[in-house]
């Protein structure tokens, strides 16, 4: 069995610095204390006993990072997570990256500093590797929309494939056949997911997948102006759009209107998240929910699960069922009934 004395000589430090890492009495160097974790796991001493040691006075605060406050999707998510955290008494510090990695490692740098007991994250662009530092220290990470491999990172994502599929299979049913998509970051998991869904579900129905109907940028409103110009010029429009997120569908729902066209008498649209916003446009915006109160709890839950060291060391992935929520944008006249009225015209 390893001792103190084996963990200082293979740290290259004295067993006094040892035993301040362990007790906390004594501030030392990041190095050093990276060093003797790293000893302590490579010799396996005490893991448990080390773990709790290393729970060191809490701080009761939790890291939160989100891309873009800005957007409302992760203003809510900002503000739920914080009401789940406040109600079991701990703090939120709030990190808006902006959508730059290199923000996000300055935040992880200051988070460690402030001695977190764990941290949320909403990235499309960190890896596992970049918040080994945190692990380290037995301070969890728990990702909110993305999974990660790499260690156990628990996760909380909505069914993005199922979200797709029921959005597609509305527009389906309302008598659509060419289907725009408005996309997000290809590379991104849950881009992957709904284009996957999306195909499912026309698949399911007979329909072929057509490329040319699908239009990636990023999660803004002027993606979603510029995804709705682009499929519109094309030979063959679609007669409905899913764009993949609600900001991305208001932005359609502006070239749509640029182009002299009506919602949903020319152009049928559907967005995704659910958020408030979609309630009061004009017409009222049908969108896919993301139930985000409840995956907060959820998120926060496996928080403490870790920092309280009750859960698996082995990676948890909590998915959440999205809800279709069918309002004006596509419950107006169907492609059905438009394609009917169009041939009655040109019998006149």
């Amino acid at each position: 069995m390893a001792t103190i004395r084996d963990v200082a000589q293979l740290a290259g430090v004295s067993t006094a610095t040892v035993s301040h890492v362990l007790n906390n009495t004594r501030v030392v160097s990041e190095a050093a204390r990276d060093r003797v974790l790293a000893a302590m796991e490579q010799l396996s001493y005490q893991p448990n006993a080390v773990a709790r040691s290393l729970r060191v006075s809490a701080t009761l605060t939790i890291g939160l990072i989100v891309p873009d406050v800005e957007i409302p999707f992760f203003a809510r998510v900002a503000h739920c997570i914080e009401a789940a955290a406040n109600e079991v008494g701990y703090n939120v510090i709030l990190c808006n990256s902006g959508w730059s990695l290199e923000q996000e490692l300055r935040y992880l740098d200051n988070l460690r500093a402030r001695r977190v007991d764990g941290l949320i994250c909403i990235s499309l662009s960190m890896t596992g590797e970049h918040v080994a530092p945190l692990l380290k220290r037995h301070t969890p990470v728990v990702w909110f929309e993305q999974t990660r491999l790499g260690g156990p990172f628990d996760a909380v994502v909505i069914d993005n494939f199922k979200g797709a599929y029921q959005a597609t299979a509305h527009l389906i049913e309302r008598g659509h056949r060419r289907i725009g998509c408005i996309l997000g970051l290809v590379s991104a998991q849950l881009t992957v997911d709904r284009i996957a869904g999306y195909r499912q579900a026309l698949s399911d129905h007979g329909l072929p997948f057509d490329e040319a109907l699908l239009y990636a940028g990023d999660y803004t409103p002027p993606t979603g102006l510029a995804g709705a110009h682009h499929l519109l010029n094309l030979p063959m429009p679609p007669s409905a759009i899913f764009a993949y997120n609600d900001m991305m569908a208001l932005g359609a729902m502006q070239a749509i209107s640029e182009r002299g066209l009506h919602v949903p008498t020319h152009v049928a649209l559907i967005g995704f998240d659910g958020i408030a916003l979609t309630e009061h446009t004009c017409p009222p915006l049908t969108t896919v929910e993301q139930p985000i109160a409840e995956m907060s709890r959820t998120a926060i839950s496996m928080l403490l699960d870790r920092i309280n060291n009750r859960a698996p060391n082995k990676s948890r992935i909590a998915v959440a069922e999205p809800r279709l929520i069918c309002r004006a944008s596509t419950l107006g006249a169907s492609a059905v009934d438009r394609s009917l009225k169009s041939s009655e015209a040109s019998l006149v």
